[in-house]
């Protein structure tokens, strides 16, 4: 009998190269588009947090400075110039343009309360980059604080905070160059804020949010 040999199908090696190289491409190509996506959604999420920790700063702070000086008894004494008595420790607290310091009668009882359930919303007080003692750090953390009457005295507010900056300005609009020698003058505070990128997504090339508004203290008589 005989028999008959078909043709066998198949790739030759020149095609199998071919298939490869275009896979390879392909994948390639996927993995670098994955990657920017990927990179894309990680600057959005940063962008929203950085724009949500700035708001969160500017809003606490212009509404603890709104309400300086108030008491509901009318009790004189609170403000801007209200701090520790001769010999007591400062802790920092301080009016100038990278911090921020000032006084309420909270508790109503016409006093500045240091101690004691309550007595932090006596005070509205705000630095970046400092330690527990009111001393700068040395090497900037980028937190903002405020200031508590409790054993830990500037408590962390938000983080990836790259810079506080405030000015002041008198009830006339006009700018006071030296505060802490004119806090009776006191009456109107420009709140600058701006956020950094977190330090592990500062190679992403985010750009720093600053964010800035003006906070008219009404409780104070500011030369009125």
């Amino acid at each position: 009998m005989q028999t008959t040999l078909r043709p066998q199908s198949g790739m030759t090696l020149i095609e199998i190269l071919v298939v490869t190289a275009i896979a390879g491409v392909m994948t390639a190509a996927i993995a670098t588009l994955f990657q920017f996506h990927h990179r894309m959604a990680m600057k959005q999420e940063e962008t929203t947090l950085m724009q949500q920790e700035l708001l969160a700063a500017t809003s606490q702070i212009a509404e603890e400075l709104r309400m300086c000086g108030y008491s509901p008894t009318g009790a004189p004494g609170f403000g801007f110039k209200n701090l520790p008595e001769k010999g007591k420790p400062d802790y920092g607290r301080a009016t100038n343009q990278t911090a921020i310091y000032c006084t309420l009668d909270y508790m109503g009882d016409g006093k500045v309360d240091e101690s004691g359930s309550g007595s932090l919303w006596d005070h509205a007080g705000f630095r970046l980059n400092v330690l527990n003692t009111g001393a700068p750090k040395s090497e900037p953390d980028n937190v903002l604080r405020k200031y508590d009457t409790g054993a830990v005295h500037w408590q962390p507010l938000c983080t990836n905070i790259g810079e506080l900056r405030f000015a002041y300005f008198d009830n006339k609009g006009e700018s006071i160059e030296d505060p802490e020698q004119n806090t009776d003058k006191i009456c109107i505070v420009e709140i600058k804020i701006t956020a950094i990128p977190s330090s592990n997504r500062a190679n992403l090339g985010i750009g720093n949010r600053t964010m800035a508004t003006r906070v008219t203290c009404r409780n104070l008589t500011c030369g009125r």
